[in-house]
């Protein structure tokens, strides 16, 4: 096909056929044709991207090992030693050290405890002295009825207050 409009020609029409059938795999007379055509490319593009395939598997622990097999093939790479373990003996000390130095450091900059006191309260007086023995006349009760009473129950309610000894 030349030009956007244009009629499918019989090499198209073979190509499309075959792109249908298997975009993955052409015959070398239908490479080159989609190489010069660019519908038959475009369709190839098209029929490629509907096709599923499954991922490649890799064996387990291959992706982290490949940067240390690149390295070795490597020519004048140095191989790194381990640490011995003297090394770690002395990181290990030094971290003590710095920790222990610094709990002292900060308990001998520490302010000073202050401790409450209590201090025993003066001796109150005796309350006894000053209130009475009984803060009620035993006759106050009964006043505070006087207003409701009829007069003659106020009458003999009075003689009643008045001698406290003859109560019945």
């Amino acid at each position: 096909m030349s030009g956007p409009f244009a009629v499918p020609t019989e090499a198209c029409a073979k190509a499309l056929a075959e792109i249908e059938a298997n975009p993955l795999d052409l015959t070398p007379g239908t490479a080159t044709h989609v190489l010069v055509c660019p519908a038959c490319s475009e369709t190839r593009v098209a029929w490629l991207a509907q096709v599923e395939e499954s991922a490649a598997q890799a064996p387990a622990g291959y992706f982290q090992w490949l940067p240390g097999r690149i390295l070795a093939k490597l020519p004048g790479t140095p191989r790194r030693a381990r640490p011995h373990l003297a090394l770690w003996a002395l990181a290990a000390g030094l971290l003590a050290a710095v920790g222990v130095g610094g709990f002292l450091a900060g308990r001998a900059n520490r302010a000073p405890m202050v401790e409450a006191t209590l201090v025993p309260p003066a001796p109150a007086p005796d309350i006894r002295e000053t209130l009475p023995d009984t803060p009620f006349q035993e006759g106050d009760e009964d006043l505070a009825l006087l207003p409701n009473l009829s007069p003659e129950e106020a009458q003999r309610l009075m003689e009643r207050v008045s001698s406290p000894g003859d109560q019945p």
